[in-house]
């Protein structure tokens, strides 16, 4: 409770420090689009009907606003709040793998006191709705594995069904974990998640079908394409790049149109893309960037801690290889393995990894406790198989 504590005024701190902060354009978006179904327009744009972004983040917007009022510092301090619940579901989790309270304890201080997540609950990007849900989801993914009980199930898919709508990157996870739990011959639990997990994405691919003509995710996948596949891209360059008008009129041409010529471009420079893609799926690790918008995370004490999240992070890979026999590293791997191909064939920004955070914190904790002496669990991490191990 005083680690869950602490998070909370540092994220408090933070609020208040960044109230005054630049607004970033994709943060006008979602405010835009849960303000049209406050309204109940549904999900529009400036420019009339959207599928820019995933819906998730829009309809908290919206339900935030019909409760409190109008308000983007409503929306932030309910960020804040939510993620009170990370600590506790991290030692939830480490506890799940079999280590022990004082490395559960550890897991929940590094979530609490994590620079980056506290800085996006003063945003309006999804980052801290995708964080949560994901940790929920993967929490009760190893339950309803350990337990068989109907309702983690349920918990499970419905928590990443939130996430996959939420973020677009997740959309295939429900899917995979259901082929995880298939393999274990848990075809129950398979077909809980994998049909309600996918249930949101699939009803909002259809409305965009009805409404944009395209049964798509989103439609910014076009442009995100071109903006790591052209002349001027680098493994950071992400929206450095200058995006050049098309002559489409429509959202989704104009994501086909980007679409094309990226992949005119990969056609003329095949072996250029492939290093890229290989240089920006390392550069995931990266929590600092290169945001072209200046704010709060600007400064030269911010960017340092950006720069010294990086042992943390390789820790937490690191503990994923040690902890390579749990079922916990599967359904964490497929998260981050996500966000890595993703990146890899797009663009890198850091904020894509942080709702994979929470997962490796659990993991580094389990590294730093396996470096020290003595008993460090109470039993082996189950690696989810039938050999006993």
């Amino acid at each position: 409770m005083l680690v869950a504590l602490l998070g909370l005024l540092l994220r408090v701190a933070l609020l208040m420090a960044a109230r005054h902060n630049t607004v970033f354009a994709d943060e006008r978006e979602y405010e835009a689009t849960g303000l049209a179904l406050w309204k109940l327009h549904g999900f529009f744009g400036a420019h009339g009907p959207t599928a820019y972004h995933a819906p998730a983040q829009s309809i908290f917007i919206a339900v935030a606003y019909a409760l409190f009022g109008p308000h983007a510092m409503v929306v932030k301090v309910l960020q804040v709040l939510l993620l009170t619940a990370l600590p506790f579901l991290c030692a939830r989790l480490v506890r799940a793998m079999g280590f022990g309270a004082a490395t559960a304890l550890l897991a929940a201080l590094l979530i609490s006191v994590h620079p980056a997540l506290a800085y996006a609950a003063t945003t309006l990007y999804p980052t801290t709705l995708t964080a949560v849900a994901l940790t929920v989801g993967v929490v009760y993914c190893i339950t309803a594995f350990e337990r068989e009980r109907g309702l983690d199930e349920v918990i499970a898919a419905i928590a990443l069904a939130i996430a996959a709508a939420a973020t677009s990157v997740f959309a295939p996870l429900p899917v995979l974990c259901a082929v995880w739990f298939a393999w274990k011959r848990r075809f129950r639990a398979a077909l809980v998640i994998g049909l309600l997990g996918t249930l949101p994405t699939v009803a909002w691919m259809a409305r965009n079908r009805a409404v944009m003509g395209e049964f798509a995710l989103a439609t910014d996948g076009g442009v995100n394409l071109y903006l790591g596949a052209n002349d001027a891209a680098t493994p950071l360059s992400g929206n450095w790049v200058l995006v050049p008008p098309v002559s489409a009129t429509s959202e989704a041409g104009r994501d086909h149109a980007y679409a094309h010529e990226a992949e005119m471009w990969i056609e003329a420079h095949p072996a250029h893309w492939l290093w890229l893609c290989a240089e920006r799926g390392v550069a995931v690790a990266d929590s600092a960037g290169r945001p072209k918008t200046e704010g709060l995370h600007s400064g030269v004490a911010e960017r340092v801690v950006a720069c010294a999240m990086l042992p943390f992070v390789l820790l937490g890979l690191a503990g994923m290889v040690r902890m390579r026999r749990s079922a916990a590293v599967w359904f964490a791997g497929f998260a981050l393995g996500l966000v890595v191909l993703s990146s890899a064939v797009t663009l890198v920004k850091p904020r894509f990894r942080f709702p994979c955070d929470p997962l490796l914190c659990c993991f580094a904790a389990c590294a730093l406790a396996s470096l020290t002496p003595g008993p460090r669990s109470r039993r082996e991490p189950d690696c989810g198989c039938s050999c006993g191990g």
